[in-house]
């Protein structure tokens, strides 16, 4: 089940940055069912019929998590997927990160082979041909089944409100398992810093024109996109100052005010 969702409001003030995670899930409960299983190969074997491979033994190779088979007392062709819940990505700045860790069996038959494909649906006949995608052949010549951790930029995802995760066991046959646990996703976000100096920096939107108010000083201005593009910059010595947004499309932006004389930066979500 979907563990973390961090939401942050408009309208608050911002300084510095910090890598948070916004979502992530470890599987521990053995509940996917806000996740959507498709088992399209029809074999009646997919992700979570099982959450641990065991040893035989009584105990477990695997710690609980995401499951899939390509050998179950016979050889199996699985083409299996595996959809997250939507992930909210509306005010997350980048770099954005994907992170998993995978293991398969420790023996000579241990390449699986999976992809990763990442969208704005949890449709799996649109997400196979997302352009943030990758593909891996797992395993290593010395069949250590050592678990293995992963990281893959979903930057190009920034400011979408809904997005989904998806994982395709697939193309290989007859090795035997395959192990996803403690998918991650964490973003650039703006760390809040109330502002405490008599003197503070006020912002206003009103009909595509944003309003800087209680300047004391020249000051540096931007209006960047969530994904840290500039779109608009300026510099201003007036007590205040509106700089014209109409070129702007709905949705939100940050605003970015420096002071060149001591270099401090502040920032603030705005929306129209």
């Amino acid at each position: 089940m979907k563990k973390i969702t961090l939401l942050f409001c408009l309208f608050v003030c911002y300084s510095m940055s910090s890598q948070v995670v916004v979502w992530s899930d470890d599987f521990n409960d053995e509940d996917i069912s806000d996740w959507t299983v498709t088992d399209s190969d029809g074999d009646g074997n997919s992700w979570g019929d099982v959450f641990a491979i065991g040893d035989g033994m009584g105990g477990f190779v695997t710690p609980v998590s995401l499951i899939s088979r390509s050998w179950q007392s016979v050889p199996l062709n699985p083409d299996n997927w595996v959809v997250s819940p939507a992930i909210d990505l509306s005010t997350a700045t980048t770099p954005i990160t994907l992170e998993w860790i995978t293991q398969v069996a420790a023996a000579s038959w241990d390449e699986e082979k999976y992809s990763i494909h990442v969208g704005t649906t949890n449709d799996i006949s649109v997400l196979v041909n997302s352009a943030t995608s990758m593909t891996e052949t797992l395993g290593d010549a010395g069949n250590t089944g050592t678990p293995v951790n992963h990281a893959f930029d979903i930057s190009a995802l920034a400011g979408e409100a809904q997005v989904y995760v998806a994982f395709r066991h697939w193309d290989c046959t007859d090795q035997d398992f395959l192990s996803i646990d403690d998918v991650t996703v964490s973003a650039q976000t703006l760390s809040i810093e109330e502002f405490a100096k008599p003197n503070v920096y006020k912002i206003g939107c009103n009909n595509q024109h944003i309003s800087i108010y209680n300047l004391n000083s020249e000051v540096n201005y931007k209006v960047l996109s969530l994904t840290g593009q500039t779109i608009i910059e300026g510099k201003t010595a007036l007590d205040t100052h509106t700089i014209d947004a109409t070129s702007l499309a709905s949705g939100v932006y940050i605003i970015e005010i420096t002071n060149p004389l001591t270099n401090a930066v502040f920032r603030k979500k705005i929306a129209f």
